[in-house]
């Protein structure tokens, strides 16, 4: 029986994709360097980081001063821009009267609850998992193996929401059934998320009864 749900962030209940791509843009600029969007597309094309980006392009910068930079622009715009996705409130409200919920995500543990707390929804989570504080981050499953753990659950009784394919990478190889609502900042290939449990366009189309029928027919 399902009891828990697994919520990624970032793309999937907060519209901060964008924020993210001019927050590193801005902070990359600090140090003399372009970062256009094709850029940002070939990043995430290979689940990039900023040490590895700044090794990759032989920028010969400090990452930990990029993304210093980049904190303090991202915070600003968290506070003056950051928006909740379409359906974000609902979902999680109507989850919370029903499941044990976790964030799990690959930002800041600091960034995670800013967003939430923002728009009042840091209560209805028991646990925030960061991918910074695990051995490794999305795509590989540590944070997820990590939230069941904390929230004392298993494949067998948990559901993963996910807007990403290094996300949903991460929530099937923790062995979790995943949903998938595609963040469309950077368009993806059609036939990216073909094994997921179920696809949705919207979290309006997500309800309670969804996800027990979405986890059950899966599981079996």
């Amino acid at each position: 029986m399902l009891d828990c749900v697994l919520f990624d962030l970032d793309g999937l209940l907060i519209d901060s994709e964008p924020l993210q791509f001019r927050s590193y843009q801005y902070a990359f600029e600090q140090f003399g360097v372009a970062l256009d969007f094709d850029d940002w597309i070939r990043w995430h094309s290979v689940e990039s980081s900023t040490t590895r980006w700044i090794k990759d392009e032989k920028l010969g910068l400090d990452p930990e001063e990029v993304r210093a930079v980049k904190k303090i622009h991202y915070d600003q715009l968290i506070v003056n821009e950051l928006e909740l996705k379409p359906g974000a409130r609902a979902i999680v409200e109507e989850c919370s009267k029903e499941f044990k919920l976790a964030v799990v995500s690959g930002s800041r543990q600091e960034s995670i609850k800013d967003c939430l707390e923002k728009f009042d929804l840091h209560r209805n989570f028991s646990k925030f998992i960061s991918g910074t504080e695990v051995a490794h981050s999305k795509p590989y499953p540590d944070c997820y193996l990590e939230a069941m753990k904390e929230m004392k659950t298993t494949p067998d009784t948990a559901i993963a929401i996910e807007d990403s394919f290094t996300g949903y990478r991460a929530a099937r190889a923790a062995g979790l059934n995943c949903i998938v609502c595609p963040d469309h900042f950077i368009v993806k290939r059609d036939d990216v998320f073909t094994d997921a449990a179920f696809v949705v366009e919207s979290l309006h189309d997500l309800n309670i009864e969804t996800l027990r029928s979405v986890h059950v027919t899966d599981r079996n």
